[in-house]
């Protein structure tokens, strides 16, 4: 068995024996401290993510140069690990683990510097309420009225009530302790996957940048969202499966055991992300059949059936609505407009609004295929010297990184092709970093193990500077087709239809105005980004296909029977929607102008609720406005 080598610290410090050059033996001098030059590797990336805060600060006062900064700022972030594990002769354990820690770590204040203390993510106001009723109620399970699938899986509200009630944070403040916590645990928890894997550090290290270029990495990662807290426990289980794989006997079993809690608790935490988990113990089973006979284990089937009969148990008897949750998604994927639930058929044509710059899509595209030729030679190398290894995981990965093509194939032909491909990058990025890796670092695929390596040596390594300049390609990719999506990549003042800048002290006042005055679960019509907000912080229903009710100028029968229809009884009226475009090309959810602006909304189409029998305005903040519809009763 090797031992996963925590306690680098106790072994002696001594040159790696596969250097072999007598001249680099004499001149090679030890850091005096344990560190080596990871101290100096923080600074530069403290520097990094400190440019991007400017960059940040300077784009809330609408400054020209702030694009510019922020971009450069993200290349420091990411270059300079690159070029550190890439470029040098020799990496100590401890620069490598290190490494591990500090690129989440300078992610997250990334995501912080953006905006401090304050969600602004739609589907983490969704948790917030979750949160809110078991502080309440003191009980799980409890309905939430805009996304029924958050209370179904409650771990990350389980962990962040816990903290909230112990030491009287706010929820706000504890989900984010929660979700930098989880973020950083990420990054070491793939670390000692891949050092478990491979024992090569930098190779580990290497796999961890490469991870954190993915388009989610960054922010949409670390929200406060039932995902961000799965991901370290579905990491934490397969690093347990390979430590069992790797074992004989009782010590086996208990890597068994915890592979299974671990995999419990992902089940517990995030859908996608269990079915994720299920996906790679697969992929190791594969590997295992690959390898011989007397080399294979066993117990990587009873991990697996193990995990797929917890996560088949709980989605089938506890988050029943699961399947309608997915149902959407399947009908994008198929063409099959049955299965979308009766929503309206939208529009789908290029417009004014809502398309992304044509570089940025060049980089998106440039760094996808620069992964493809990645993970083609690096399953190549796996496949090649899969004689050398003992277990089947570093095979599993290579098998598992081929469904980047469908992920490819997905971006392209589906109708939401980006977002599906985006959020499955998440955990295909898993096997296609350690690939990757194999590829970027050197031209051996392994290095057997050796219990008193403390330096891992680059060797001859070719064109390393060049495998630096792909990781930054990599970086500028993620970040372009990443969250925030490029028109609200900055702060900065308030932008209709524009996710993060969407969320500003109106629509928060309006949410908690609703949450103190209007009983629960009424129907609430506005646009999609008010709406979010207001449906979740002030626990009212979230209707849909309401666009006909705002579209018009005019309010006839027509708008009377959606109103009637989705059980709207509250009609809040944003006006902004009728100064600015909407950057991401729609209003509402189910829009058929979708892509089609190329004015503001008529300033008409809102005031019209002014002059309609029955209708009474009961809020005004002088931007927003609410009405009611009279004799609803909803308000006492």
């Amino acid at each position: 068995m090797t031992t996963l080598p925590l306690a680098v610290a106790k072994v002696e410090d001594r040159p790696d024996d596969s250097v072999t050059d007598h001249h680099a033996r004499q001149t090679y001098r030890e850091p005096t401290s344990n560190v080596g030059r990871l101290p100096e590797l923080a600074l530069v990336m403290a520097v990094g993510s400190a440019l991007i805060a400017i960059a940040f600060a300077g784009a809330r006062y609408s400054r020209p140069w702030a694009g510019h900064l922020y971009l450069f700022g993200q290349i420091v972030v990411y270059a300079s690990p690159a070029a550190f594990l890439l470029l040098r002769k020799r990496v100590r354990a401890m620069e490598a683990v290190g490494i591990a820690v500090l690129m989440p770590v300078t992610t997250f204040l990334i995501n912080q510097y953006y905006s401090p203390g304050q969600f602004r993510f739609l589907d983490e106001f969704e948790h917030v309420q979750t949160a809110q009723t078991i502080l309440a109620t003191h009980h799980l399970f409890q309905a939430n009225t805009i996304l029924p699938q958050s209370p179904q899986y409650p771990g990350l509200e389980i962990i962040t009530t816990n903290i909230a009630s112990i030491t009287h944070l706010s929820i706000t403040a504890a989900g984010l302790i929660v979700a930098g916590v989880a973020h950083v645990l990420v990054g070491v928890a793939f670390y000692f996957l891949v050092l478990e894997i491979s024992a090569r550090p930098r190779l580990a290290a290497v796999a961890v940048v490469v991870y954190a270029t993915g388009s989610h990495y960054q922010f949409f990662d670390s929200y406060f969202i039932y995902e961000t807290v799965a991901i370290p426990f579905l990491l934490l289980s397969l690093l347990a499966t390979v430590k069992m794989m790797k074992s004989r006997g009782p010590v086996a079993i208990g890597w068994g055991g915890v592979a299974v809690a671990c995999g419990a608790v992902t089940a517990v935490c995030h859908h996608v992300t269990s079915y994720a988990l299920i996906g790679l113990l697969l992929a190791f089973v594969v590997g295992q059949m690959l390898l011989p006979s007397s080399a294979r284990s066993r117990g990587v089937l009873v991990v697996f059936f193990a995990v797929l009969a917890i996560v088949g148990m709980w989605d089938l008897g506890v988050a029943t609505s699961t399947f309608e949750y997915f149902r959407p998604v399947v009908s994008s994927l198929l063409h099959i407009p049955s299965l979308g639930g009766g929503g309206t058929t939208v529009k789908q044509k290029t417009g004014i609004t809502g398309q992304p710059p044509y570089f940025q899509t060049l980089a998106v595209y440039g760094a996808f295929l620069i992964l493809l030729a990645l993970t083609l030679f690096g399953a190549w190398k796996v496949w090649f010297s899969r004689r050398a290894y003992t277990n089947g995981a570093a095979i599993g990965f290579g098998v598992a990184s081929f469904s980047l093509f469908v992920v490819l194939v997905l971006r392209v032909v589906a109708t939401n092709g980006s977002e599906i491909s985006n959020r499955a990058l998440t955990f295909i990025l898993i096997p296609v970093s350690f690939v990757s890796a194999l590829v970027l670092v050197d031209q051996s695929v392994f290095r057997r193990p050796v219990a008193k390596h403390r330096i891992d040596a680059r060797g001859p390594v070719r064109l390393t500077l060049v495998s630096t300049l792909v990781v930054v390609c990599l970086a500028v990719g993620g970040i372009a087709s990443g969250w925030p999506t490029y028109y609200a990549r900055l702060p900065g003042p308030y932008e209709v239809a524009a996710w993060e800048r969407s969320v500003d002290y109106h629509t928060l006042d309006t949410a908690q105005w609703f949450a103190k005055y209007v009983p629960r679960d009424q129907g609430v019509a506005s646009d999609y980004w008010t709406e979010g907000i207001v449906s979740a912080l002030g626990y009212q229903a979230e209707p849909n296909n309401i666009a006909g009710l705002f579209l018009p100028t005019k309010y006839a029968s027509a708008q009377n029977n959606v109103a009637k229809v989705n059980r709207v009884s509250f009609i809040v009226a944003d006006t902004r929607i009728t100064k600015q475009l909407p950057a991401s090309g729609y209003l509402f959810e189910a829009d058929p102008e979708r892509g089609l602006y190329t004015t503001p909304l008529p300033a008409q189409s809102l005031a019209k609720f002014n002059d309609i029998p029955g209708v009474s305005r009961v809020y005004d903040d002088g931007t927003i406005v609410v009405y009611e519809i009279i004799g609803s009763q909803y308000l006492k």
